[in-house]
């Protein structure tokens, strides 16, 4: 499935340069890709917790680091392709890179389980089932596949929350961090160098935490509490900081802290709901946290253009995450998660 979802991005961004409109860019867009890379984020999440059952917090870190690393390549990379052969070029040149991506659930090897058929049942056929009972048993099926179930558990809500809490501030700063520094009066080209800052604190966050989670000195939920508490610290404080230096110290305070968060709360996700469960939970977290994204692209824009700040913004961003792990706190007072 990984495979066919990868392929589907690549034949979504072939098809946008035969485009017409901006409309039919968008169909495309919203349709074919969209989707893929949504099934292609939560199955790579899957596949990650099913492989590592030690060292998983490495690994989850590991894997957070090619965000980063994408963002500092395809930036200038896209930039140019479009001033080299257009955006019509751009976006098959695009195609063709996320086609190698092909190879990578190609070369996974995934262990499924064997079962074996009871002799008494290898000829058995429901010969007594009515119409109404295969409805039943089809509408059952499909509830257990959904596991509409997880809705109903503490420990997911949980791990959303906190996942909602390091989406929100983290999708708001890529989108506005840059215009806040101009309206603090730094040029283009000195924002885009402090945000730069970010980066590497991201690279260190990642795997930060992996050693003392992975050997049992610290854990899961305490890291994701200390991450929390650093990522408010980074962004609430921000309307107090007028010098490139101290900003720049706190942008890299995000990016470390962001990180960690990310990489984390994948881990909490397998510890609290289980192995089995990691395609459920994924799937759900990233349907439901669709407002929380939506919100992190409009919110900040909204709050400045009413009172010419982003001040509130960030304050705001940075009490997400505290706020956000409240659940988390009351679960390790009353479960000692």
């Amino acid at each position: 499935m990984l495979i066919l979802s990868t392929l589907t991005v690549c034949v979504g961004l072939m098809l946008v340069p035969l485009a017409t409109s901006i409309v039919h860019i968008a169909i495309v867009l919203a349709v074919v890709v969209g989707p893929a890379l949504g099934i292609s984020s939560v199955l790579s999440k899957v596949l990650l917790g099913r492989h590592f059952n030690k060292r998983y917090t490495l690994a989850s870190g590991i894997s957070q680091m090619g965000q980063v690393v994408s963002l500092l390549a395809f930036a200038p990379m896209t930039q140019l392709f479009l001033d080299t052969y257009g955006w019509r070029g751009a976006a098959l040149l695009l195609a063709g890179v996320c086609l190698h991506s092909v190879v990578c659930p190609v070369l996974v090897k995934e262990e499924k389980e064997r079962y074996e058929t009871p002799p008494d049942q290898h000829d058995h056929k429901e010969t007594n089932s009515t119409g109404m009972t295969r409805v039943k048993s089809f509408f059952a099926h499909a509830l257990s596949t959904v596991d509409l179930r997880i809705l109903r558990e503490f420990n997911f809500w949980i791990v959303f929350t906190c996942i909602c809490g390091a989406r929100f501030p983290g999708n708001a700063w890529f989108l506005f961090n840059v215009s806040h520094l101009q309206a603090k009066g730094f040029s283009p080209q000195t924002s885009a160098a402090l945000c730069s800052a970010a980066s590497v604190g991201y690279l260190v966050g990642c795997v930060m935490f992996s050693p003392l989670v992975d050997r049992g000195f610290l854990k899961c939920s305490t890291g994701v509490l200390i991450s929390s508490l650093l990522l408010t610290l980074s962004l609430a404080i921000d309307p107090f900081l007028h010098e490139a230096w101290s900003i720049a110290v706190f942008t890299a305070l995000f990016g470390l802290s962001s990180s960690a968060l990310y990489a984390l709360t994948d881990v909490l996700t397998k510890e609290l709901l289980g192995r089995e469960r990691l395609t459920s939970a994924f799937a759900w977290i990233g349907a439901l946290g669709v407002p929380a994204k939506l919100l992190a692209g409009f919110l900040p824009g909204w709050l400045y253009d009413s009172s010419g700040s982003y001040d509130l913004a960030f304050i705001i961003m940075g009490a997400s995450p505290t706020v956000a792990a409240i659940p988390l706190v009351i679960g390790k007072f009353w479960k000692e998660i």
